[in-house]
């Protein structure tokens, strides 16, 4: 199945079928960097590797192949650095093309210690809930925030005669025959995106990386709201659209019918608010330089995203 030899150094293993092991394998003891010492884990290696983009079963696939070669080639105790080029080198072999790159990079940049802030904006619908709990998974992020329950702790602290605009629905608020027909709209983002940035910096400085949200994220508000946190915060910021409208209102009736008290019959009626207000997100990413991802492009987001936190870390070094 596996016909190359896998070289790392001086050992090399002629994989000829994958060996079935429990994920925790004790025969093989790895050293960490503060000199603990703990049995290699196929289901920790392979949620490490999930951060490169690759599928959950491939980053299984790997994750065997790395433990088949300590494995075969006799390895009973290593260190963190050993483990490193031999998992590098069988991601070189093995894996898609930039893998390898792309996992080491990523290492790099969670050993920097600085908290990593991502964040997905856009209009209801678009599956941005979906794509931010998909990337906590893959970055091994704990904390994620959604700007919709921050609104809602607002609304119970903040009375209606103070803001009206933030005890409405964001649809609501377009008023098209206005001048200014997004101006209601933007109070409430102002709003909701300021809590939002305040409970950020109160996990960077706590050096907790976390996945923000939400309509009310505004492309480039976060960014500037935390750029001078003492922690120096890496924030990486992305619009999510769903361009098509079709698309966008099957989105709509998939949620209407699977999640029903989220008055998805609603969003059904104001689509075209909904879809004005996507067309506005899109104007304020763009002026702001920030990425516009696609729904059908969803895939691509880990990496666009692990390659602009490395670019981030690099840039920043002295």
């Amino acid at each position: 199945m596996f016909p190359r030899s896998v070289t790392c150094g001086k050992a090399s293993l002629r994989h000829a079928m994958p060996i079935d092991l429990a994920s925790v394998d004790r025969r093989i003891i790895v050293a960490d960097r503060s000199g603990a010492q703990l049995p290699y884990s196929r289901g920790i290696m392979a949620t490490s590797l999930l951060a490169t983009g690759v599928a959950t079963e491939e980053a299984y696939r790997l994750a065997s192949l790395v433990q088949d070669f300590l494995v075969g080639s006799g390895q009973t105790a290593l260190d963190a650095e050993r483990l490193l080029s031999i998992v590098a080198a069988i991601l070189k072999q093995d894996a898609p093309t930039g893998t390898s790159e792309r996992w080491l990079a990523w290492r790099r940049a969670k050993r920097s210690g600085r908290p990593i802030v991502i964040v997905f904006c856009g209009a209801p619908g678009v599956g941005k809930s979906t794509i931010a709990t998909r990337m906590a998974v893959r970055f091994g992020v704990t904390s994620v925030i959604t700007s919709d329950a921050i609104r809602d702790v607002l609304r119970t602290v903040v009375p209606v005669g103070v803001l009206p605009e933030l005890h409405r629905s964001t649809f609501e608020l377009i008023e098209a025959d206005s001048p200014l027909p997004f101006l209601g709209f933007e109070r409430q983002a102002n709003a909701v995106a300021a809590a939002t940035a305040a409970v950020a910096q109160r996990l960077a400085s706590e050096r907790r990386s976390a996945v923000l949200e939400g309509v009310h994220l505004l492309p480039g508000a976060i960014s500037k709201a935390i750029a001078k946190h003492p922690a120096r915060p890496i924030v990486v910021e992305r619009l999510i659209v769903e361009r098509d409208e079709a698309g966008h209102r099957a989105k709509l009736l998939r949620r209407a019918e699977a999640q029903p008290l989220r008055a998805g019959e609603r969003h059904l009626s104001e689509l075209q608010a909904i879809r004005s207000i996507q067309n506005y997100l899109v104007r304020c990413a763009n002026l702001n330089d920030i990425a516009a991802i696609n729904t059908d492009d969803a895939g691509l987001a880990t990496h666009d995203v692990v390659d602009e936190i490395v670019q981030r870390i690099g840039d920043a070094a002295p």
